[in-house]
């Protein structure tokens, strides 16, 4: 989906918090029209040609008003089955226990202001239409679906609907999976962009500023936390296709939709993709005495993203990316004992040195949570983590920063990008100069965008890295 400042449309959480599928039947093929519709031409040919691919047929695109748009994307709470209704209590639960919410989050509520107020428009696999809010040919609507019409030409080549990513095992995959597929969409979004005219550059930056505000206006009740969750996708997604690009050209992209990245961590270092790591077996933690399998909630992997923003938001974020680079692969249960939500998290490490890392991490992390909210311990050769929700009544102070945060390994793979598009460097030595710039700037001058400090770490990073 296109979405405003980042946010995706899906309403699938990451670390298996929750998921609210949009079910329609898949017995009969979709209907397809048999010319485009003549107002999107230009469009096909655009991303025929950029993405170096041929559409197979034309497909519909339905353009709605602001209404019938956010009648068509949210969810009636009618639809929601019992087991969905514990699911999502769970996991309001779950959000507190891990310290990325402070109130009684309503996730119904926020995953419709999701798909509704963070969205322009999305293209659906099932039905094999592009669904599109608004009805005038503007220019920020013509660069919507320029990325829409890249997701159809992925799904024409690939398959990128249900019938590829129910085969996925693991929320990794999916997650992995739909970081290429964005970052591939939001590559071919930037260079229309760049091949406007001035006059429509101006009109398109004025026209989005309006939609991000209006956005994040909307996506104020939301947690920060979650927005961050959806927008990885495309925040570590293009500097991942684009270093595909400049490695192999579009060829290489598309072997990458054939065999894609498998974990999380294969988008946040990008050496651990070409190296094809594959994540460790973790032995599921084992559950209290006394709680039942009714008890159980939510199980699964919990993967690179989650684990980096769960500590960046109460710990240095630097400090965060350093410990998450050691994942080697995790298991986690959640369950509901005494009238409270908690999770139980086993993480393993590539190394000692890793497992070292991120428990010193960990300690760090437990010591910023509510007194008695979390806990971390040495088991054998896994790090054994244990959170509880204490209730929306006890007060955890957020940072709310996220979204930030995210941008620290998004930048790191801008610079690798960098260092082998413009320098010519190997993969293992332009992450060790993106890995280094990164770490050589406080988060503050991230944030802010110390240009002095980031020359200083330039100049640095050049000379301990080398050509």
């Amino acid at each position: 989906m296109m979405t405003v400042a980042g946010v995706i449309a899906s309403v699938v959480f990451c670390a298996g918090v929750v998921a609210v599928i949009f079910h329609t039947s898949t017995h009969n093929r979709p209907p397809h029209p048999k010319e485009w519709d003549p107002r999107v031409l230009d469009i096909v040919q655009f991303d025929e040609e950029h993405r170096g691919l041929a559409f197979k047929e034309p497909v519909f695109v339905d353009f709605l008003d602001a209404q019938a748009y956010s009648d068509r994307v949210r969810t009636d709470e009618t639809a929601l089955t019992d087991e969905d209704k514990k699911q999502l209590k769970a996991a309001e639960g779950e959000l507190r226990a891990l310290g990325l919410s402070n109130s009684n989050v309503d996730l119904f509520a926020a995953s419709n202001t999701l798909v509704d107020s963070g969205t322009l428009a999305f293209y659906d696999p099932t039905t094999e239409r592009v669904i599109i809010r608004g009805t005038e040919m503007t220019v920020d609507l013509r660069v919507t679906l320029v990325h829409e019409f890249t997701h159809v030409l992925q799904d024409q080549h690939f398959s990128i609907g249900p019938k590829r990513t129910s085969q996925f095992t693991t929320s990794q995959e999916s997650t992995a999976f739909r970081t290429l597929i964005e970052g591939d969409a939001v590559r071919i979004e930037n260079e229309y962009i760049d091949s406007l005219s001035a006059e429509d550059k101006a009109q398109y930056e004025e026209q989005h500023n309006k939609e991000v505000e209006s956005a994040t206006t909307g996506l104020s009740g939301v947690p920060v936390a979650l927005q961050a969750l959806q927008s990885a996708p495309y925040l570590l997604g293009p500097p991942f296709v684009e270093l595909l690009e400049a490695k192999g050209g579009e060829t290489e992209v598309d072997s990458a939709f054939k065999k894609p990245p498998s974990t999380d961590e294969q988008v946040f270092d990008l050496r651990a993709f070409f190296a094809q790591n594959s994540a460790l077996t973790v032995a599921d933690p084992a559950r209290p005495d006394g709680v039942s399998d009714d008890e159980v909630v939510d199980s699964g992997d919990f993967g690179s993203t989650s684990w980096y923003l769960v500590l960046a938001e109460r710990i240095d974020p630097s400090v965060a990316l350093q410990a998450v680079d050691g994942w080697g692969g995790d298991s986690y249960v959640a369950y509901d004992q005494g009238g409270k939500t908690c999770i139980r998290l086993n993480w393993q490490g590539d190394t000692s040195t890793d497992d070292q890392e991120m428990h010193d991490a960990l300690d760090q992390w437990v010591a910023a949570m509510p007194s008695g909210a979390a806990s971390v311990r040495a088991d054998g050769d896994l790090l054994a983590v244990e959170a509880c929700d204490l209730g929306p009544d006890v007060p955890i102070t957020l940072n709310n920063r996220s979204l930030d945060a995210l941008q620290l390994p998004a930048a790191r793979s801008e610079f690798m990008l960098q260092a082998v598009d413009q320098g010519g460097l190997g993969v293992d030595k332009a992450f060790q100069f993106g890995d280094c710039v990164v770490h050589a700037v406080t988060f503050d001058q991230f944030v802010a965008q110390d240009a002095a400090a980031f020359q200083a770490a330039y100049t640095d990073c050049i000379a301990k890295v080398g050509g």
